[in-house]
């Protein structure tokens, strides 16, 4: 990808951070005011019935990962220097996220078990039977499962098969929507799970990119099929989410549908245009992995001294929240995000070096 790209790619991640962060807000207005408060709740629910600015964030960064993170597997012993470079890309942050947490529930007079927090720690807590310390931060492990997914693909030469990604993709659809069709027509009580749904866009966004980037023969009609099966799968599990309140349909599905449609929209947009070419959307694109990480603490910080009311001057309050995010990301970023990512890209160079003949 030329540079360019990289800042277009860095203003979609941007888009999505912001629209992740939004939700949360206008979420934490519902939560902490009663109904029709003032202006400010009614606005809340407006948005909330029509469109998942949270759903939107997570699609877009699925998308962007799947059209990005697959193509910088490379180099001289790829898979380790991929492990390598992941690794010091998302664990450094996460570990200093999960110890503000830890420390907020500690002064709050409940300390999460230790266990928890290890498990927290692997980015994979559920394979050891505990919770996220945020359930914001549950996107993680579908990242994890997708470096997984794609590690195999790229080591066994199939990482480009488009016969191979599109069966891969719809079975993944169908691994969530089938169980839960047959658990309503009570054919079978199999266990259900929208791993597989969460893990198809990531899979769009490859295909997407071998389609409009590289051209490889059937990609298009591979995205097409997979977009189809998606569009079908998710309001067939919507009547069920929501009954169980499983949280995969949260507000409903009309939110949820448009949600998935803009993020589609936005990033195939940004794909054919090359847009945003924007140099605060891009700087605010680098440091969008700790936004995404440390907004809820710091919305928790500014509410105990601006508590949220439901009438205009919460605006101001939501300002001071996005500012403050923007801050202490900014702060993480240079101080953890950026030495540990040139301390991985180190690792990776001196065993380049050491392994040449």
């Amino acid at each position: 990808m030329t540079p360019q790209r990289y800042a277009n790619i860095d203003g979609l991640r941007a888009i999505a951070a912001l629209g992740v962060m939004v939700e949360h807000m206008f979420g934490d207005l519902l939560r902490q005011t009663p109904p029709a408060a003032g202006p400010m709740n009614a606005a809340g629910d407006l948005l909330v019935q029509n469109v998942s600015l949270g759903r939107f964030g997570v699609a877009l960064f699925f998308l962007i990962s799947g059209f990005v993170v697959p193509f910088s597997i490379g180099g001289e012993r790829p898979l380790f220097q991929f492990a390598v470079s992941r690794a010091f890309r998302l664990y450094p942050a996460l570990w200093l996220a999960l110890a503000v947490l830890a420390s907020m529930a500690w002064l709050a007079g409940e300390p999460p078990r230790a266990v928890t927090v290890l498990a927290n720690m692997t980015m994979a807590p559920a394979l050891f039977g505990q919770p996220w310390l945020s359930p914001i931060y549950w996107t993680l492990f579908v990242e994890l499962a997708f470096y997984v997914l794609i590690a195999l693909l790229f080591s066994v030469g199939t990482l480009r098969r488009v016969g191979v990604l599109s069966i891969l993709s719809l079975a993944l659809v169908i691994a969530t929507a089938l169980p839960v069709q047959l658990r309503i027509h009570g054919i079978a009580n199999l266990p259900v799970q929208y791993l597989g749904m969460h893990l198809s866009f990531l899979f769009l966004g490859l295909l997407l990119r071998l389609w409009l980037v590289e051209r490889v023969p059937g990609a298009s009609v591979a995205a097409l099929a997979l977009v189809l099966a998606q569009i079908v799968a998710v309001p067939s599990v919507a009547p069920f989410s929501l009954a169980r309140g499983d949280n995969f349909i949260m507000e409903g599905l009309t939110p949820v549908l448009a949600a998935y449609a803009l993020a589609l929209v936005v990033f195939l947009a940004a794909v054919r245009f090359d847009r945003p070419r924007s140099l605060l959307l891009s700087r605010i694109g680098l440091i969008s992995y700790s936004m995404y990480l440390l907004h809820w603490p710091v919305n928790v910080t500014v509410y105990r001294f601006l508590p949220l009311t439901g009438q205009i001057g919460d605006s101001a309050t939501m300002l001071v929240c996005a500012d403050l995010t923007l801050l202490v990301s900014w702060l993480v970023y240079r101080l953890v995000e950026r030495p540990m990512i040139m301390f991985g890209r180190a690792i990776v160079f001196r065993h380049g070096v050491a392994s040449r003949p």
